[in-house]
Parts: C-alpha cells; structure tokens; sequence
C-alpha cells in the first residue's frame, strides 16, 4: 500500500517528462549576423575613441610612456641602478593610487600583496608589473578592456572607465 502511494506520482511525473520541448524560432541567422557586425563596429568605435583620449591625456602630461601589445601604458619614473625586473609568478607588494583620466581620484594609498600572472588587481595592471624593477616608481595606464570592463568594480569604477596607476611603491615579499 505504501509503494502504490510512490508508484502513481512517479508515474505521472515519468510521463510529463517525456513529453517533447517545442522549439522556438528567435530570428533569421541574417539579423543576428547584422546586429552581431553592428556590436563589433560599436565596440571598435569605442575602443579607437578610447584609445584616441588616452593619447591625448599622455601628450597634455609630455609623458614618455612605453605601449604595449594590449594597450597599456607604462612609464617607469624611477628606478634604482641595481634593482632586478619583477617577474612573472613574483609575490610583490605595491602601493598605488588610481584615477581616472577627468582627473578624480577613485582610490589612494592601496597597499596590494599579489602574485604577478594572477591578473590583479586588472589584467592590464598585472602585465605592465612585468616591465617594472623592484623599489622603482612608476605610471601605468590601463584601457577598460584591461581594466575592469563593462561592469566596473562595483565600487567606484564605473563602466569602461580607463585608469590610470600611480605606482609608489615595488617591493619584493
């Protein structure tokens, strides 16, 4: 009597199961093809946009930064005569301030211990430790796409917003 009160809910649950998911047609392959090209002329706009106010924020500055393949930008401002690279999987410890490039101040005297290659505290931060000598200075400029994206930190970093990194302080742990 107890096993026939499972039987017939199993049963019933076994049965609309097994029935068969309608499809759902969301659109032509063409419209998505032509929205997908408009997005990616979007974000090419953005990015040479981006790129475009980048230039110009290190031109004002006469900065002499160094560009890498992703777009960062990194100036060393100094460095003692015998310090050794930062390399890669090092566990560094480093003092930074971050703004924006308008100029407001997002964060200030953030003392970070990270292992180089881990991407923190943002990728583009993490690559350009790799051109910088321990007990050095530095600047570093990271675009959005490096940095924290289309969502932002979820504190004061808003959506694509393009930091730059005043590095005071490399130290080896």
């Amino acid at each position: 009597m107890k096993i026939a009160k499972f039987i017939l809910p199993f049963l019933c649950l076994m049965t609309i199961a097994c029935r068969e998911v309608p499809s759902i047609d969301v659109g032509s392959s063409t419209q998505d093809e032509s929205l997908q090209e408009k997005m990616i002329g979007a974000n090419r706009l953005i990015a040479q946009s981006e790129e475009q106010q980048i230039a110009s924020y290190v031109s004002r500055r006469g900065w002499q930064m160094q560009r890498t393949a992703d777009g960062v930008r990194v100036m060393e401002t100094s460095c003692p005569l015998s310090a050794d690279r930062v390399e890669y999987a090092d566990t560094v410890v480093t003092v930074y301030n971050v703004e924006a490039l308008n100029g407001k101040q997002i964060y200030r005297n953030v003392a970070d211990t990270l292992t180089v290659g881990r991407r923190r505290p943002t990728r583009g931060f993490d690559s350009a430790l790799l051109l910088l000598h321990y007990g050095g200075t530095a600047r570093v400029i990271v675009p959005s796409e490096q940095a924290y994206g289309v969502v932002g930190d979820g504190g004061n970093i808003g959506s694509r917003m393009v930091l730059v990194y005043e590095i005071e302080k490399i130290k080896m742990l």
